[in-house]
């Protein structure tokens, strides 16, 4: 059942990942990679903000910040492995792989090789910033709209 607080998780936990994918991408040239992962990112964020921090909004603003974050985590690993996927597509289809399997068995070191940019400082405090952010006003929007 749509809330307010699913509503406010799912538009700051979007935010939050379109800001990560403008910080990791800033530097990079193409401007295609950039569209896709925002493309990836910001309906992934939205759905586990919705499912993951807002459901669980309610329950005090302790609880809600380690809502903000678990969703922010799962957000990323959700994003990643989306991104690895296509990115194994678009391998898969240039005769990279000799089997099946590979290409599947590539996802983990695709997503990972992603995943490196997400440690930087900025990225990394942007993403748990999003995520406190992200609770705090899922669980406002709760207590505000009951």
């Amino acid at each position: 059942m749509p809330t307010a607080a699913k509503l406010f998780a799912a538009l700051f936990m979007a935010l939050t990942g379109a800001a990560t994918v403008w910080l990791v991408r800033a530097d990079e040239p193409g401007m295609r990679a950039t569209i896709i992962a925002f493309a990836v990112t910001v309906p992934v964020a939205a759905f586990m903000g919705w499912r993951e921090c807002g459901t669980r909004a309610g329950r005090g603003y302790g609880s809600a910040i380690l809502a903000g974050i678990r969703a922010m985590i799962y957000m990323v690993i959700g994003a990643l492995v989306v991104l690895a996927i296509m990115q194994m597509f678009k391998l898969a289809w240039a005769r990279h792989y000799d089997a099946p399997t590979e290409a599947v068995v590539d996802i983990i070191a695709l997503a990972l090789g992603f995943g490196k940019a997400l440690v930087q400082t900025p990225v990394a405090t942007a993403l748990v910033v999003g995520g406190c952010v992200t609770g705090v006003m899922a669980e406002w929007a709760a207590r505000r709209w009951r």
